[in-house]
């Protein structure tokens, strides 16, 4: 059997000691996507399925030799951020953006974590990483904090996707989480002036922990192997939906549980 190397995905974000969320499903995803998952830590968070206990912010020293490990020596052909503690560490990532060391970006911009302080710093300095990104997924409530206005409607996530793509990413994905549109989850998409809505059916389920960890890991996974934007976008969509349906009977924690994006759920032949 001829062995093929897999992709290589870096993940910048923070570490999750339930494994639900965070850099620890983002490897679970590339694994199950079936790329390579590379990380920079940017924070340690304790916590678990109910709330975060506490966090411990890398330094910018500490996260610029964590990148220039990675990238002096592996081929990453994706790159995917999430969680910064602080605006400070986003500093390093943006000085390897501008130099193009970072390919296929997706900006996951995590501003409702409870380990994060000063959401505004950290907006702003996401701002300035946007124009580097060829996708970014903000929810609806991380788009809110983005363009300082609420969005609410399916309307208002368009319109949010489209005053985001005008501050530079090519692809910009608001993510409805819990709108529903009769039995629809929607999203809306903005790229190259065209706009659309991704639907899928509406699954109500407790397990959710990591799902928009999961959907920009997936994304950046796909975009590594060749995929196109929009069928990376439809890929990841379509393994969150099957994720969170296949985890809807797992009890992991006394709070909202992770998905199964690895199929463990599934019988075993």
């Amino acid at each position: 059997m001829t062995e093929v190397t897999p992709p290589v995905v870096l993940s910048i974000g923070g570490s999750d000691s339930s494994g639900g969320s965070g850099l620890q499903a983002d490897l679970r995803t590339f694994a199950a996507v079936g790329a390579y998952g590379a990380t920079v830590v940017t924070a340690v968070v304790a916590k678990n399925t109910r709330a975060a206990a506490d966090v411990l912010e890398m330094t910018p020293p500490v996260i610029a030799g964590q990148l220039k490990a990675v990238l002096d020596d592996l081929p990453v052909a994706a790159v995917k951020t999430g969680m910064f503690a602080s605006a400070d560490g986003i500093g390093e990532v943006l000085a390897r953006a501008k130099a193009g060391a970072l390919p296929n970006l997706v900006v996951d911009p995590v501003l409702l974590n409870e380990g994060i302080k000063s959401r505004r710093q950290i907006a702003m300095a996401l701002e300035r990483l946007l124009p580097y990104a060829l996708v970014a997924t903000p929810n609806r409530e991380e788009a809110s904090a983005l363009l300082g206005w609420q969005v609410a409607t399916p309307a208002d996530m368009a319109q949010a996707a489209r005053e985001l793509v005008s501050g530079g990413p090519q692809y910009v994905v608001v993510t409805g989480g819990d709108l529903v549109v009769g039995t629809e989850a929607l999203d809306a998409v903005w790229a190259a002036g065209e706009e659309r809505y991704m639907s899928a059916p509406r699954i109500t389920a407790r397990n959710v922990l990591g799902s928009g960890a999961v959907f920009s890991a997936a994304i950046a996974a796909r975009l590594a192997h060749g995929d196109a934007v929009v069928d990376a976008l439809t890929y990841a969509k379509g393994l969150v939906g099957r994720a969170i349906q296949d985890a809807s009977d797992w009890r992991l924690g006394s709070g909202p549980g992770p998905i199964d994006v690895c199929g463990w759920s599934a019988p075993v032949i």
